[in-house]
């Protein structure tokens, strides 16, 4: 799906972290409103949001507040409309969107390279994969399907050692 047409969504799976401006949190729950505990899986989603929240760079983030503030200005049929569409896509597309506007528009092509990340690379790939522009996530989720499963990790390996990224991607899509 299109970054523009899920920013909205990517703004409302944000909204519950305790990152995210008030004006971008969703009102009161039943549950929150009594004060009912969360339980196990959802003070993990909780946290998983808010560490989202916090990791993504400051512009990602006022992509997400400025698209919280264009979601709540739209009639309610399309609100919902939009909020059925985010809803339709799987669970891990989803999630991919907690990565950020730029990778999660890029996730479904980008999760067989980062679907399962060992700890130890999580942030050193972050961090290069929020240096690169759309065009080039692009690029690289098409790298990574045509990428046989079993040499995946190492061109992950590859990418985070790559002293130039650009560089390295270029070579990779010429293969």
């Amino acid at each position: 799906m299109h970054r523009n047409a899920l920013l909205p969504a990517l703004a409302l799976l944000l909204a519950g972290c305790g990152g995210a401006p008030e004006s971008a949190k969703p009102a009161a729950t039943t549950a929150e409103a009594t004060r009912v505990p969360l339980d196990v899986a959802a003070r993990r989603d909780q946290a998983e949001r808010t560490n989202a929240w916090a990791a993504m760079p400051e512009p990602q983030r006022q992509a997400v507040r400025e698209a919280q503030v264009a979601f709540t200005a739209l009639p309610a049929e399309q609100q919902q409309a939009l909020q059925a569409r985010f809803d339709a896509q799987d669970a891990n597309d989803q999630r991919g969107w907690l990565l950020g506007p730029d990778i999660g528009a890029t996730w479904p092509q980008l999760q067989p390279l980062l679907g399962t990340v060992p700890e130890d690379e999580r942030a050193p790939l972050l961090r290069v994969l929020r240096a690169m522009p759309p065009a080039q996530l692009q690029a690289l989720g098409r790298i990574a399907w045509r990428t046989p499963p079993a040499a995946r990790d190492l061109l992950r390996r590859q990418l985070i050692a790559a002293p130039r990224p650009t560089e390295w991607l270029q070579a990779q899509a010429e293969r």
